[in-house]
Order: structure tokens, then C-alpha cells, then sequence
């Protein structure tokens, strides 16, 4: 561990030609009078070990020490840095004892086991800050801690110190009221400015249009953090941290790295670059490539604090692989299968659920969207038949895509496992379910990617994913995993019934074949002679057979080129059709 600059968190960090990513060493060993502690750690998972000093919740203990920042106990012991010890590598060399530069590879954090007090005082800002001053006038008060907090126009002094100082400090305190132990968090602000100034010349002006304000206190200096959705300036050296006035630079991106640990295109590729964050950071640096090309599941932006619309941004830039359709199916009925590029591996499913569904007394009807995926997954508007009112899928992924991009003459878009009844609904939940990324229902269950629609929208390279299950809510995802999906528990279409369909069907038309050849003598003469007779030959085969099998037997003559006439084919397209809508 030598040679690069660190990075402890994801708002902050220094440049360098290498940089080591300690963001996700994270780890707390409790060692008895202290804790040993990994850098990537936040401080908020340390905060119930009674620590004797601490900083921002969503700051990192290696990014603490590494950056000098103050926090709780600053008052006394000064920067968080001169209180603790690390364990780090310089130079090749790894030392242990008070910060001196290098890699940071553990911190070491006394407990706190005398009693503390907690105090605060809250009035207005500039009542706040005139108290500080006096505090301060005549020397270090023997506070352990001084904080001032701010919202808006309201502001509150927090103040501790082990109870044995209590009589020391009771004309400081006596216009305060007790509170409990007091910790603080950057929130979900678009700008965040670091600085420090003088605690006696310090001027609340320059502090009026802060949203919220953290002041960590001592006599020699104030160290602040001010928040903000709105850029501002300060008459005082900021840190080189600060975020940007700039609006545009990260695209509305506060760096907080929640996304890192959500995307599946980060596990696709097993990088971390591969997230919105390395795609915002890569669009400000101007050397963005493939970083968008993701199958935009949404789920960065259900833990975007700042609530931007990362979907939209990616779509933009994404170069998604324009895989299209194989076959053309075009059976429409008022509910029915729709096949997209995602689930044309899927025929034979569609085929089972229509057949289980006719059990049902439901007719499905079977059509295919011939549409690219890169189309379907950016969200554009599709066309389909006026004689569908309800479309049934049969992966989440797809019910995500054509709920965005459907027809106003469709009502809604169905998953097909959402319909089954509870009898095969249980025999799914019964075991260990993969629930796919797309499925949004509270069933439990791994969710994570199989990258199976991942790898076809960018056709990149996947590591091992870490999806898992003995059946999967996703039929791609189950082939992907080599696993049962949810169509499994259907009862199956029976192979002979298939064959004997087929078999039917090709007697029919080999047995009339001369007979619908030597009829087109009549093409241009009388066309309905040939009309009237294959009619009635198509009649005399779907009689008595369930609008299901109809589809089977359709979908194989098709597969199999059991009809090379056009009119035949147009004549039992039609007569299933009708089929379907009566």
C-alpha cells in the first residue's frame, strides 16, 4: 500500500496520477479502551461506542484525519488529527502514532468513560455569535466542546464538559438548558463550503443567507461548514474542497457516493467509474465514454439525496447496443402477451402463460413490438394495435420500459406474475426468490442484476453477478443464472398436444395443396372461389379448439414454414384473429 494519493470519502478528495480508493474500508474492532477503526469508515457508525472525539456524520475517519478536521471535543483537544492515532504507510514504511502524512490504514480512537454534560442555548444567530465572543474574551473556557448550529435564522450553542467542571463553568452556563449527546451531518445541500476564521473577528453577516451552518469552536479559531441549494461567497479563505459555484460542474452532483453502492452497472463491470457519480465527475472532466451505458433501472435516483434526474442524463449520452426483433408475431386481442426485444428469448414461456391463462378463462392474445432496445429503453413512444387494452409482460423490465412509452389506448401493463393466482403465487415465495432490480413489490428476495438485460443494452464485459436464488421473478434473469423462473410452476404445454396440433395442421394443407394451387387458375377471374375454400379448409381445423391452442398452432406453422401460400397464411391469421375477439 504506497504510491498514490488516498481517498477516504467521495465529496473530497486531492488529484494525483494514482489514487487509492479507501472509500469502502470500512470496519470497527472494538479493542476495549478504544477502537481501532478502518478509514473508509463513516463517523456515524461510531457514534454508539461512546467515542471521546468525532466529526460530521457523513464525513469518513480516515478523511477526518487526513484533511485536519475539527469536530466534537475541538474546544480541548483541537483538530481531530492531534487526538487520535493512526496506523499508516510513508515512504514504504509503516509507522503507528499521531498522523504524520501517508496512507492512512487504520485510526485509533480513545472511548470516553468520565461523564459528560451536555448544554444549549438557542436565540437568534447574532445573539448566538456575540456569546461565543464572550465566551471567548477572556480566555479558553474549559469546555470539553463548543458548536454553534444554524438554520436558517435560528441558532443553538451546544456545549459539553466532564460533569467534575461543572462548578467552573456555572456562570456560563446558567441561562442553558440540558440536552443529550449532539452530532451533525452535511444533508443533502448542493453546495458545501469549508473554511476557517478568527473566533473574535468572526461576523455573522457574512453567514445570513447560509441554510444551515455548523461552527466547531475554540479561542485561536473557528472551523466551518456552510450549506446551501443556492451558490454563495465569503469575505474568508475557503478549503480547496469547497464545492464550486459553478452549477454546471457535476451537473447538480453533490459527490455523496450513494449511487456507488446501488448500480448494477458498477457491479456489471466490477468499477466504480461505471456509476452516475464517475459519470457526472467523467462529464465535467469532458472525457465521458461508455460510463452511461446502463439499462437505466432507476435506482440511483431512489437514493439521490438531491433528487436529480440521473435517468435523463444518462439516456442522453448512452450508445445502448440496437438489438432488434427476430420474429413478427401480430395475434392481437384486447389483453395480450406483448414480446419485446428484451423477452424474445421468451417465446416458449409466452406460450406456456397463454395456455395456463386460458384455464383461467382468459384469453390472451400474443404480439411482437418490433421496435430497437435502445428505443425501448430510452423511453420512446410505441405503437400498438387499437385492439389492445391491456398489455401482459413477462419480465419486470419490461413493465418498467412500456409503462413510460405505452399507447393512450392501453390502460395499464401487467406483469404477468403479479396476475397469478395465490396457489402458484405461494409455490414461488415458498422459496428462495432472485426478485430482479426492476421488481419494485416489498416481496423479499435477492435483488440484485443478473446483467442479462445489462449485457444486452451495452454489450460489455460482467463480472460474476451476485444475483442468487432458486427461482427468480424474472424468466431472462432465470435463464441468465441457470435457474426456474416463476413460469415453472405453470402447468407446461404438453408436447404431444403441440405435435399433434402440428400434425393437423400439415395434413391439412399438404392434403389440399394441389387442390389450393390449381384454384389460383381463378385469381383474377373469381378471387373468392380460392378465398371460399381455404376459409372453409382453416374453419374445419380451428373448430372446437380454444383460442390458446389457435396461438400454439399458429406460432409453430410459422416457426416451422408449414404455409408457403399468402392467402392461406392471411386467411388463418384472420380466422384467429376473430377468434381471439369473440
Amino acid at each position: 500500500m504506497n504510491g498514490g494519493t488516498p481517498r477516504y470519502e467521495y465529496f473530497r478528495g486531492e488529484e494525483g496520477e494514482r489514487v487509492l480508493d479507501f472509500t469502502d474500508f470500512k470496519g470497527v474492532q472494538d479493542l476495549g479502551d478504544k477502537l481501532k477503526v478502518l478509514p473508509g469508515t463513516p463517523w456515524k457508525d461510531l457514534l454508539n461506542y461512546n467515542v471521546e472525539v468525532y466529526g460530521l456524520e457523513d464525513a469518513s475517519v480516515g478523511g477526518s484525519v487526513h484533511f485536519e478536521d475539527a469536530g466534537f471535543g475541538f474546544n480541548e483537544f483541537g483538530s481531530i488529527r492531534k487526538r487520535v492515532e493512526v496506523e499508516a504507510v510513508i515512504d514504504g514504511n509503516t509507522y503507528t502514532g499521531f498522523y504524520k502524512g501517508g496512507l492512512i490504514s487504520s485510526v485509533f480512537i480513545r472511548k470516553e468513560f468520565k461523564p459528560i454534560l451536555f448544554m444549549k442555548l438557542e436565540r437568534s444567530f447574532n445573539f448566538v455569535i456575540n456569546r461565543v465572543k464572550l465566551l471567548y474574551s477572556g480566555g479558553i473556557p474549559p469546555f470539553r466542546d463548543v458548536t454553534l448550529h444554524k438554520v436558517g435564522d435560528l441558532a443553538s450553542l451546544y456545549v459539553s464538559f466532564p460533569e467534575t467542571r461543572k462548578t467552573l463553568l456555572e456562570d456560563k452556563i446558567k441561562d442553558m438548558s440540558e440536552s443529550g449527546p449532539y452530532s451533525f451531518k452535511m444533508g443533502n445541500y448542493k453546495y458545501r463550503y469549508f473554511g476557517s476564521i478568527n473566533t473574535l473577528e468572526v461576523d455573522e453577516r457574512a453567514f445570513s443567507n447560509v441554510e444551515e451552518l455548523i461552527m466547531f469552536i475554540r479561542k485561536d479559531s473557528i472551523k466551518f461548514v456552510a450549506l446551501s441549494n443556492t451558490p454563495l461567497s465569503f469575505p474568508y479563505s475557503l478549503e480547496p474542497y469547497s464545492d464550486s459555484n459553478s452549477k454546471e460542474l457535476f451537473s447538480g452532483c453533490i459527490l455523496c457516493g450513494k449511487c456507488v453502492y446501488v448500480c448494477p452497472h458498477v457491479e456489471q463491470r466490477d468499477d466504480k467509474n461505471y456509476s452516475p457519480l464517475g459519470f457526472f465527475i467523467s462529464l465535467a472532466l469532458n472525457n465521458q465514454t461508455d460510463y452511461a451505458n446502463c439499462h437505466f433501472c432507476g435506482k440511483c435516483e431512489n437514493v439521490c439525496p438531491v433528487s436529480l434526474n440521473i435517468v435523463d442524463n444518462l439516456k442522453q449520452k448512452a450508445k445502448n447496443s440496437e438489438v432488434s426483433m427476430s420474429l413478427s408475431i401480430d395475434l392481437p386481442s384486447k389483453k395480450a402477451i406483448v414480446i419485446t426485444p428484451i423477452s424474445q428469448s421468451l417465446l416458449n414461456e409466452a406460450l406456456r402463460v397463454i395456455k395456463y391463462f386460458n384455464s383461467l378463462g382468459v384469453k390472451l392474445g400474443l404480439i411482437t413490438l418490433n421496435v430497437p432496445l435502445s428505443s425501448l429503453l430510452k423511453g420512446s413512444k410505441v405503437e400498438i394495435s387499437n385492439t389492445i387494452e391491456e398489455i401482459y409482460v413477462l419480465t419486470p423490465e419490461e413493465q418498467y420500459f412500456l409503462l413510460q412509452s405505452k399507447p393512450k389506448n392501453v390502460v395499464d401493463v401487467y406483469f404477468v406474475f403479479d396476475l397469478l393466482p395465490d396457489e402458484k403465487r405461494n409455490l414461488v415465495l415458498s422459496k428462495e426468490i432472485h426478485k430482479s432490480c426492476f421488481y419494485k413489490s416489498n416481496i423479499k428476495g435477492n435483488n440484485k442484476c443478473s446483467f442479462a438485460l445489462l449485457e444486452m443494452a451495452n454489450n460489455e464485459r460482467s463480472a460474476n453477478p451476485k444475483a442468487k436464488g432458486e427461482i427468480s421473478v424474472c424468466p431472462l434473469a432465470a435463464k441468465k443464472l441457470n435457474i426456474a423462473s416463476y413460469v415453472d410452476v405453470l402447468d407446461d404445454v404438453d408436447k404431444n398436444d403441440t405435435n399433434k396440433l402440428v400434425l393437423e395442421l400439415n395434413d391439412l394443407i399438404n392434403g389440399n395443396e394441389l387442390l389450393i394451387q390449381d384454384l389460383s387458375w381463378y385469381e383474377g377471374l373469381d378471387d373468392n372461389i380460392k378465398i371460399d375454400f381455404i376459409t372453409r379448409l382453416i374453419d374445419s381445423f380451428i373448430k372446437d379448439k380454444d383460442p390458446a391452442s389457435l396461438v400454439l398452432a399458429y406460432v409453430e406453422a410459422s416457426r416451422n414454414n408449414l404455409i408457403n401460400d399468402e392467402k392461406t397464411k392471411r386467411v388463418f391469421l384472420e380466422r384467429i384473429r376473430n377468434s381471439l375477439a369473440s
